[in-house]
């Protein structure tokens, strides 16, 4: 029998954004193959996962809160149990221009404002922004983590 791994997606947009208690869609994105891939933090820890996903033992529960994250029940929205992939990813927050950059697998991506990545994630380009660094940023940021494919899709 397999392990579990569990990941979960918002189900609308978080208190930070300014579209807070909005729908996120990421489900239905999940389900049509518009949402490819999402991106963490915890780059070492999904590559940990993706690797016992390999070996075959693990599968990937994806969930979304059913009401407050943290203080709802969980509900599985879909499972993968083919290899996830992880690639390295390097967010840059260009406040002088206010658009964003990206390394990932430490190869500069190129890429109007990061669309294609944006959109893979399942958001636009704005929302994207907005969601790893916030609104309105006043100065330059970065964002270290890992990009976890749901696909076969690669940068």
């Amino acid at each position: 029998m397999k392990k579990k791994i569990i990941i979960t997606l918002s189900r609308v947009f978080p208190v930070t954004h300014s579209r807070r208690g909005e729908p996120t869609g990421f489900a239905s994105k999940l389900a049509s193959g518009e949402k490819k891939h999402t991106i963490r933090r915890n780059y070492d820890l999904w590559k940990v996962n993706a690797e016992k996903m390999e070996r075959g033992k693990f599968y990937l529960s994806i969930r979304q809160w059913s009401g407050k994250p943290y203080n709802s029940p969980q509900v599985e929205i879909a499972q993968r149990h083919n290899p996830i992939g992880v690639q390295p990813v390097e967010l840059y927050y260009h406040a002088d221009n206010d658009t964003i950059t990206a390394k990932i697998d430490g190869r500069e991506w190129l890429d109007a404002d990061c669309y294609t990545l944006a959109k893979n994630d399942g958001l636009s380009v704005q929302d994207f922004k907005e969601w790893f660094f916030g609104k309105d940023p006043k100065e330059d940021k970065v964002f270290k983590g890992g990009i976890i494919h749901f696909t076969d899709f690669r940068y």
